[in-house]
């Protein structure tokens, strides 16, 4: 491969660079986000059959880690809840003092609902004792959560209507569901008081769903949020189902109404799992990024460089063609 061609498929950095000399760069304040698969994630997966994916990741917590150039530019690292409730003592401890050192503040994904109704058991939802039982646990270790990026609780809460083999979609209102987030945020800021809370929804035509019929439920979600809660979403990240057939008539009204509302608007890049190799699956990501940034419309505030698949198979070394650094 050559020199340019490896330019090409150097997934964060070259993210970073593309805005370095876009409109974008210097008209706001882009904020880059890591996370993805760990160790916790990987062998609750491989619970039902072998299945592939990143095994360094605890790797990206040692000092001398080569990722030097991209750590240097992460705001924020998210971690899975699966980790922080079930990773081990010493892998939690290092990840959070490395980060500590880094200076990169610690997010963490979750769901918010409550999954002891008889419906909702999957995405979005978790045990009600497992929240609390967590804050204790990344306190304990001395971690600080400054970000919470909330599981497409609109989603799977209010949105999905189909029943799965962890049964039924409870269809709350999204009236339901604010007041349901808002008891979860109140156990969070009882531990984490400077935590700012965010969401995470996709934007989808499978199914039948209208882009922007969810456009106008994820508002009026933001809106009820703030009038419950007294504050305002701090990010609205958006999970694209690229493989949908209509997904882009969403995008620019949902920037434009979370801006006008004051939050930030980013999107995950992440891929496609169409592809079978760590190359071709970078260099998907970045032709979904250039899409989006490209527009000023639909160019993100947040970038969320994250992959909840089996690649790319390693995080390091950043200067690996194909690694998610």
């Amino acid at each position: 491969m050559t020199s340019s061609a490896k330019i090409l498929v150097s997934c964060f950095n070259i993210v970073v660079l593309m805005l370095s000399v876009s409109v974008m760069a210097q008209t706001t304040s882009t904020k880059f986000w890591f996370g993805g698969v760990d160790p916790v994630v990987l062998a609750d997966w491989q619970k039902s059959g072998p299945k592939s994916g990143p095994t360094d990741f605890m790797e990206l917590f040692k000092p001398d880690a080569p990722w030097q150039l991209a750590s240097s530019r992460v705001v924020a690292f998210k971690i899975s809840m699966q980790f922080a409730s079930r990773s081990s003592d010493a892998d939690l401890k290092t990840l959070i003092t490395d980060l500590h050192r880094r200076g990169i503040t610690l997010a963490i994904e979750m769901g918010m609902l409550r999954n002891d109704r008889g419906c909702g058991k999957g995405e979005g939802y978790m045990p009600q004792d497992l929240l609390n039982n967590t804050m204790k646990r990344i306190q304990r270790f001395g971690g600080r959560i400054d970000y919470v990026a909330m599981d497409e609780v609109v989603f799977f809460g209010h949105e999905r209507y189909w029943p799965d083999k962890q049964g039924q979609a409870c269809k709350d209102t999204v009236e339901e569901l604010v007041h349901e987030v808002a008891a979860s945020v109140t156990v969070i800021h009882r531990y984490f008081a400077q935590a700012q809370i965010g969401e995470i929804e996709p934007i989808t035509s499978n199914q039948n769903f209208d882009p922007r019929q969810l456009v106008k439920d994820y508002l009026a979600f933001a809106d009820l949020f703030r009038s419950t809660t007294g504050s305002n979403l701090a990010f609205f990240h958006v999970d694209i189902a690229w493989r949908s057939k209509n997904w882009r008539p969403g995008i620019a009204p949902l920037k434009a109404g979370m801006r006008a509302r004051g939050i930030r608007f980013g999107i995950i890049i992440g891929g496609d799992p169409d592809y079978t190799d760590d190359v071709s699956w970078t260099r998907a990501g970045l032709d979904q990024f250039r899409t989006l940034a490209s527009n000023p419309a639909t160019a993100p505030e947040d970038v969320i460089v994250q992959s909840w698949q089996s690649l790319p198979s390693h995080y390091l070394p950043e200067t690996l063609p194909g690694t998610s650094t």
